[in-house]
């Protein structure tokens, strides 16, 4: 059926009264069902505003009675607002989507709508949108000095588009631009070093060559109204300066920092001090260049900086500038946060500060399942929340290294430095990313597993995806006799994703569930049939 369909129908009354043709409007609801001018649905459903008909008085209606016409110019102009904003947020729900909701074409209906859309400018968020498809400067002279956005993701920017938009920077309430040269970000940079009072989105990305880095006086040195903060590739050392005076700040993500960026931990910690409302934190490094100078570091301060709104943390880098760092704050709300080191010249991992704070946000204190996720050049411990939870918790830790035995080697370090905080963990993944599947053809005698599975003394369930569980299956059955109950005390379930009675493992599976057995400790083998979504997350 037409969302709009119209109906004539031909009433006939009493011999008194003569013929009258009535016309029905109806339109779509959200949801599917038709929805009638005067706000109700055939389903009975009504809004938070609707236009009652008027209950007629003198007989009663007959079957064949049908109201007179209603059309939207009825609606009073409230109710009119709330379906505009409605009609805005459910079109595009994140301010910090791609683009801003197209309210010019309720201006272009009619001249009452156009009025109600520019007598709430604040209400319905109304903006300008600078893009390669803008003619700005023409757009300027015929549209209200509404708040301006500046949004180019393509390869090439138009240029005098976005500095036309820059010439009105009382106006620019978001800047997203990407595939950004150093010739494009420094002609750019030039407009940009004076206060952008209303600022709330800066979003800059790199063209993938090292890009100039943006001056101390960038912004003018201030950005009261900033709420969110992205650089991807593009230096800027004065950032703690920045940060100073942005505290409304809530997302701030700095993304593949390139080695002439260095900030050292206490500079970085000294500008976050600030920032009260920060839920989101992201800092990754390009190399391990990130590595602070042993010389020039300073006592740790008795007292650290606590960010209280913090929920969502991501680090790459190296660890001894996360344990400098992480020293420093307290995180008190934080129940997501991911950790990647990069190991390609280190043989020995240390994370004692990073511990502590993880206990000190006490994120962990429910946490009963464990996995650890084999990628060619990257392998990752996590915890996690019990299945079922709805409460998001969530913690990774993952090292940048290749080889699978180097792999084992490096996540048995972190797993025995993190075993004072594994005894609730009952249940442990192994898995692999399947594009990696060829990296297993190596000697199984040089992989340290049973070192990797000797902090998990409560894990009951022990679950392993296919490629792995021949050389885990194989180490296993080394535990005998005195070391049955070494490694794997409290297990009773073993889950393999390929598991054939015939296969190849099979004697040595065999030899594992007869000493179990002998030790009083019984362990069943089930197959692991993993969901279809999870196997798909990792192809």
């Amino acid at each position: 059926m037409s969302p709009h369909k119209r109906t004539r129908k031909a009433i006939s009354g009493p011999s008194s009264r003569s013929q009258t043709s009535v016309n029905i409007t109806q339109h779509s609801s959200p949801g599917g069902s038709p929805m009638l001018m005067d706000g109700t649905s055939k389903t009975g459903k009504k809004g938070r505003h609707v236009v009652r008909r008027r209950k007629e008085s003198g007989t009663q209606r007959g079957p064949d009675h049908i109201s007179p016409r209603v059309t939207i110019e009825a609606l009073p102009d409230i109710v009119l607002l709330d379906i505009f904003e409605f009609y805005g947020a459910a079109t595009f729900p994140d301010p910090r989507g791609p683009l801003p909701w197209p309210w010019n074409r309720l201006v272009h209906t009619c001249q009452r709508w156009r009025y109600l859309v520019f007598a709430s400018p604040l209400r319905l968020d109304l903006r300008l949108c600078c893009t390669y498809k803008t003619p700005m400067r023409e757009m300027l002279d015929v549209w209200p000095p509404l708040p301006i956005e500046i949004i180019d993701s393509r390869i090439l920017c138009d240029e005098e588009n976005i500095i036309a938009a820059l010439e009105h920077r009382d106006r620019i309430c978001r800047i997203r631009l990407s595939h950004l040269t150093s010739p494009l970000l420094e002609r750019l940079v030039a407009m940009m070093q004076e206060p952008f009072p209303a600022l709330t989105q800066l979003e800059l990305w790199s063209a993938g060559v090292t890009a100039s880095a943006l001056p101390d006086m960038f912004l003018g040195g201030s950005a009261p109204r900033l709420q969110t903060l992205f650089l991807w590739g593009i230096p800027f050392p004065g950032l703690p300066r920045l940060l100073l005076s942005s505290s409304d700040l809530s997302y701030l993500t700095l993304w593949m920092i390139p080695r002439t960026s260095y900030i050292s931990p206490e500079e970085m910690v000294t500008g976050l001090s600030a920032l009260t409302r920060l839920a989101y934190l992201t800092i990754e490094f390009e190399s391990p260049a990130s590595r602070p100078d042993r010389r020039g570091r300073r006592p740790l301060p008795l007292t650290r900086v606590v960010l209280p709104a913090l929920t969502n943390m991501t680090f790459q880098g190296d660890n001894e500038y996360l344990e400098d760092f992480i020293a420093r704050i307290d995180a008190p709300r934080l129940n997501d946060f991911n950790v990647c080191f990069f190991n390609f010249d280190q043989l020995v991992f240390d994370i004692p500060q990073l511990l502590q704070f993880i206990t000190r946000t006490g994120m962990t204190k429910s946490y009963n399942r464990a996995g650890v996720v084999f990628d060619g050049a990257y392998v990752e411990f996590s915890h996690h929340l019990p299945e079922g939870t709805n409460t998001l918790g969530r913690l990774k830790l993952g090292i940048l290294c290749r080889g699978i035995g180097w792999q084992v080697s490096c996540m048995a370090q972190i797993c025995s430095q993190y075993s004072f905080l594994l005894p609730s963990v009952e249940q442990l993944d192994i898995c692999q990313y399947y594009r990696w599947k060829s990296r297993w053809q190596v000697d199984s005698d040089v992989i340290p597993w049973l070192e990797l599975f000797r902090p998990f003394t409560a894990v009951r369930t022990l679950r392993i995806s296919c490629h792995p569980q021949s050389y885990i299956v194989h180490a296993l059955q080394d535990l005998t006799g005195e070391r049955t109950i070494e490694v794997l005390p409290a297990l009773d379930g073993l889950y393999l994703e390929d598991y054939k009675p015939s296969g190849p493992e099979q004697k040595a599976l065999e030899l594992f569930i007869a000493t179990r057995q002998y030790s009083d400790r019984p362990v069943a083998v089930h197959r692991w049939e993993r969901p279809r979504l999870e196997i798909i997350k990792q192809k």
